[in-house]
Parts: structure tokens; C-alpha cells; sequence
């Protein structure tokens, strides 16, 4: 699919600035979470040591070579059709620097290719997790941001804007979205859900 993190950069960067700041979330809540996202369509949960998340990637989807830069490393899974995908974003940060530098250095990236991304919408869930939606001329991007001491994730799924995009393949990728843990938070989780279920309103389904 290509949705690369080039187009979630400028989201983390207008999310920070506007007042949406990167924060942890409560370990204990976010098992709780994960341990009732519906399990239809994904693989049992396993660690992706490149980007260092428990996930339940898409059954059938394609893994894609983690891109690493100095600033981030991306990982992306990519359905089928090649018109969907699921990601991860892992910064290690130098230091726990605040929301505004991490925004800065999201920009400086991003204006290495200048796009017309816009910011749609921004909000935060029941969990503490800030959310973002945006889109560009190719993407539309959905997705969360997550902290812990010198790192952060931006987790997200999104989908190429050439044509409608497809409902299944939407659904899928917000229930795996949804089973990303990041290992620091906890080092073992479910390998299935312990219990099926709707994603709670005011989440990141699409």
C-alpha cells in the first residue's frame, strides 16, 4: 500500500501543537482493552521486535521491511488488494523530551517531501490514547499515539485514496490496530483475545 510514516509525521506534529499531548496510558487498561477486541480476520498476537509491539497482525496480509532512519523505525503490514494497511511507528527518543521538540522534529522530516496533508480530526479515548485522522492526496490516515519514558508509537491504519475503499479490509485493520501493545507496557499478553467484542466508541474503527 505505501502508507509510510512520511504521512503520519505531520499528523504527530499538528496533533502535538494543537494541544493533543503525548502521554502513556495505563498498562492495566490497555491489556484489559486489548483482551476484548474482536479476533474475526487477525493471527494470534505476536511481538515485531523492529518496532518492539505485541500485535494480531491481518490473516493473509504482507508484512513489509521495517524502514529505519535515524529518527524512527516503520513498520507496515499490507493487505491483499494493496490498497490497506496497518502500522507501527517506534521513535526512540533522546531524551523524554517534550511534546512540542518531538512535534519539531516530526516536521523537519516531512518537509523533506512536502505534501497537502490536512489534520481532519483529532480526539482522545477513554483510555488516555490521543487520536488523530487525517489524509493527503494519496492516504487517508487514522491512528494513536502512545509514550513510555524515551519512546513513543505512533500506531495507525489507513488506506489509498484512488478508489472506495473496502469496508472488510477497514474492519480488519482497526481490529488489528486495536491489539497493538507495545512490549515495554507489558511484556507478555493474550495470544487471542480472551473474549470477542465490539471496539468501544470513541475508538480508532474506521
Amino acid at each position: 500500500m505505501g502508507i509510510r510514516i512520511r504521512a503520519i509525521l505531520p499528523l504527530l506534529a499538528l496533533a502535538t501543537l494543537t494541544g493533543c499531548q503525548l502521554q502513556s496510558v495505563s498498562t492495566t487498561r490497555l491489556i484489559q482493552h486489548q483482551a476484548m477486541i474482536d479476533p474475526s480476520g487477525l493471527k494470534d498476537s505476536s511481538i515485531c521486535q523492529d518496532v518492539k509491539v505485541h500485535v494480531a497482525a491481518p490473516q493473509k496480509w504482507e508484512p513489509l521491511t521495517a524502514k529505519k532512519t535515524a529518527i524512527y523505525t516503520d513498520m507496515q503490514w499490507r493487505s491483499p488488494s494493496k490498497m490497506t494497511g496497518v502500522g507501527v511507528a517506534y521513535v526512540h527518543l533522546p531524551l523524554p523530551i517534550p511534546a512540542s521538540t518531538v512535534a519539531w522534529l516530526a516536521e523537519k522530516e516531512y518537509t523533506k517531501r512536502s505534501d497537502d496533508g490536512k489534520l481532519l480530526s483529532l480526539w482522545t479515548d477513554a483510555l488516555g490514547r490521543p487520536w488523530f485522522e487525517a489524509e493527503n492526496n494519496r492516504f487517508h490516515v487514522r491512528g494513536y499515539i502512545v509514550t513510555r519514558g524515551f519512546e513513543a508509537w505512533i500506531i495507525y491504519c489507513g488506506y489509498r485514496l484512488e478508489q472506495p475503499p473496502s469496508a472488510a479490509e477497514l474492519g480488519v485493520a482497526g481490529r488489528s490496530l486495536e491489539t497493538i501493545v507495545p512490549t515495554p507496557f507489558a511484556q507478555d499478553v493474550p495470544q487471542r483475545p480472551l473474549a470477542s467484542g465490539a471496539v468501544p466508541a470513541g475508538s480508532g474503527q474506521f
